[in-house]
């Protein structure tokens, strides 16, 4: 037995046992320590880095500062959800909705470490710290986790996971799109390298998780599935009223910069947070309704359904993105219409979007034996 090669299946079990255990322990040592040593004044580790590489952008005349402010862009979720959108509508719909679960999830806990941990920003920390440009503008709230980070391991981490082992040059390139966005972040010295490194640890022990939690949604029959699927999105709901819970009587820190502005304001983050539990929501209940409402299936199409439904399904998440709020802001409080927006967007394109397309014949629905399970 011990000359006998490992099934591949094995080795690959072996690796998501390993990594998970490395990244949660990495995750939650890190996160203590963020809480206790690293708010300690005599640690400045972490801003030394930042200001060598201020300097590094000084000297060189800011050679470099213009690459890293386009590249941070492909962090935020303006890019990332359109790449998702192209991947689920235009190559691999099963490939897609494993990206977007694991989006929704690495999400909630991003905003959940934020706003457990309440760091500070690196130029609140240390006034000497100055991101260049624009570049504080998307960087709104607590630092850690980095929100961009787990944005882009979320998207191109699992993109490289899952295709890397068949398409050498587009995993290669989705690792490389992944860590020049994590370099970005402590370039343009919003976030610290802790801040980083916990953003991809902990969103890809999330995509780890999700591995074997798809293979377990994918045993059993149509009506077994489908009660794992309940189970699960049962579970996340729970999850996201504890979390709203949390957040709403918790108490938060403020944070204000040399002038006295205030940067972190308590209650605005405690409203954005709703924000997330609606994404998330948004997000499990897409694989419920999914399993019972069988729609476009990107494998099955065409190249010209391909394409034009990935630019549907885009311009539908613009629209949704502008169109919606304005709408639950005059119908619901303020927490609610967050919550309800973010979902509506989610919901919308990959839920709906998808039924529809295959009603009016854009995409064929694969029946299979989700057919036979719903006749029997």
């Amino acid at each position: 037995m011990s000359q006998e090669k490992l099934p591949v299946g094995s080795a690959c079990r072996a690796f998501e046992n390993i990594g998970i255990i490395v990244t949660v322990l990495l995750t939650l040592a890190v996160t203590v320590l963020s809480m206790t040593f690293f708010r300690s004044p005599d640690f400045h580790a972490d801003l030394d880095f930042l200001m060598a590489l201020q300097e590094f952008r000084e000297y060189s005349s800011d050679i470099l500062t213009g690459f890293f402010q386009i590249i941070t862009w492909f962090g935020t979720s303006y890019l990332t959800l359109p790449v998702l959108a192209l991947v689920y509508f235009g190559f691999s719909s099963r490939l897609g909705s494993f990206m977007l679960q694991t989006v929704g999830y690495s999400c909630m806990l991003n905003g959940f470490l934020k706003l457990t941990v309440c760091a500070m920003r690196p130029w609140i920390r240390d006034e000497l710290i100055i991101p260049p440009g624009d570049a504080r503008v998307a960087a709104t709230g607590y630092s850690f986790p980095s929100g961009h980070s787990t944005n882009a391991t979320a998207v191109y981490g699992s993109l490289a996971l899952k295709v890397g082992p068949r398409c050498r040059w587009l995993g290669a390139g989705a690792v490389c799109l992944l860590l020049l966005v994590l370099f970005s972040r402590n370039y343009l010295g919003v976030h610290t390298p802790q801040d980083v490194i916990i953003g991809f640890a902990s969103t890809l022990a999330i995509i780890l998780i999700m591995c074997r939690i798809f293979r377990w949604l994918e045993t059993g029959d149509y009506r077994v599935r489908g009660r794992k699927k309940w189970l699960l999105f049962l579970i996340s709901a729970v999850i996201g009223i504890l979390s709203a819970v949390y957040f709403e009587n918790k108490t938060y820190p403020e944070a204000r910069d040399a002038a006295g502005n205030l940067v972190a304001d308590p209650a605005k983050l405690a409203l954005d947070s709703w924000q997330v539990i609606g994404l998330y929501l948004g997000v499990t209940s897409v694989m419920l309704f999914s399993h019972y409402f069988r729609g476009y299936q990107a494998e099955n199409a065409s190249l010209k359904h391909r394409v034009f439904m990935t630019l549907g399904a885009v311009l539908l998440m613009f629209f949704l993105h502008r169109a919606v709020p304005p709408v639950c802001a005059d119908l619901f409080p303020d927490r609610l219409a967050r919550a309800l927006s973010s979902f509506a967007v989610i919901f919308g394109v990959f839920g709906i979007f998808p039924v529809l397309a295959a009603v009016t014949g854009c995409g064929v629905s694969s029946a299979g034996d989700e057919a036979s399970g719903e006749s029997a």
